[in-house]
């Protein structure tokens, strides 16, 4: 059996552009693309924290750029890929990692907060996907576009709104992949479940942001070609996809409302799927 090291897979002449890169997932990913040989533009509203991480990536070598504007407005967005095209010609990654969290029972959550979450979690999540596939489309070699979804959008306690946004961030995933699917751009996404500032301990289970940049980078990376509309799951020690939605097996009849009780009360009863994800799931009996 050979013992032959797998051949090392770079990111040599890729640009990628990373949101919300000052701090947490977003610095390692654009550490670890850089490592891998990427120029990469690094986006985060907060200057100082961009500028720190682009430091860092300046001192191992590869190009890197910085971009405060705010990726939830369309404007922002469309620079941010403009900025990139414009540093580096073209632009062959997008790691949609922008987010923000506020964890405690929904009905606690305020206005605002729930408005921040829809705006930086799903809202940039479109705007960027939407100006950099229409500059993909322009590339003959394409892209690969990475969204950040988390496996909260199976049912969490004291993230609903959180993971509801993270379900439409899956969603786009999968819409975006399917109207893309003949052409040279692919869609897919993380879900990570790392130690970060954003959420609250405890982390049992949880891996460390630089091990998440590793599927990350391999998403980025020609090596996954293959993979389109696809969560890629990482955990502490695990990796694996999330299996997609789907519509359970289905029962024929006149429906009425006594005979919907009566399915469900009998033949239908074993047919309920767990709700929620991990050791808090619940069988809905």
């Amino acid at each position: 059996m050979s013992t032959q090291e797998p051949e090392r897979i770079t990111l040599d002449r890729k640009a990628v552009v990373v949101t919300g890169a000052g701090r947490g997932l977003g610095r390692a990913y654009a550490l670890a693309l850089a490592k891998r040989g990427a120029s990469v533009v690094v986006n985060d509203i907060d200057a100082d924290a961009a500028a720190e991480v682009a430091k860092e990536i300046a001192a191992l070598g590869p190009a890197v750029s910085v971009h405060t504007a705010s990726v939830a407005e369309p404007a922002g967005a469309a620079s941010l890929v403009q900025q990139c095209v414009g540093e580096f010609g073209s632009i062959d990654g997008l790691v949609n990692n922008a987010g923000v969290l506020w964890q405690g029972p929904s009905w606690e959550i305020s206005d605002d907060w729930v408005d921040r979450m829809l705006s930086v979690n799903i809202a940039a999540t479109i705007h960027c996907g939407h100006a950099a596939i229409r500059e993909m489309l322009r590339q003959p070699q394409g892209g690969s576009i990475v969204n950040v979804t988390s496996g909260t959008h199976l049912g969490s306690s004291g993230l609903s709104v959180y993971g509801a946004t993270k379900g439409a961030v899956a969603s786009l995933t999968y819409g975006w992949a399917l109207e893309l699917w003949d052409g040279p751009i692919r869609v897919n996404a993380i879900s990570p479940l790392a130690i970060t500032p954003m959420k609250l301990p405890p982390y049992d289970g949880h891996a460390r942001p630089e091990d998440i940049a590793e599927a990350v980078c391999y998403l980025v990376s020609d090596r996954s070609a293959r993979l389109r509309g696809q969560i890629v799951r990482r955990s502490h020690d695990e990796v694996g996809v999330i299996s997609h939605p789907r519509i359970g097996a289905m029962a024929r009849g006149e429906w009425t409302v006594e005979s919907i009780a009566a399915y469900f009360d009998g033949p239908g009863a074993g047919s309920f799927d767990a709700v929620g994800y991990g050791s808090a799931a619940r069988t809905g009996e």
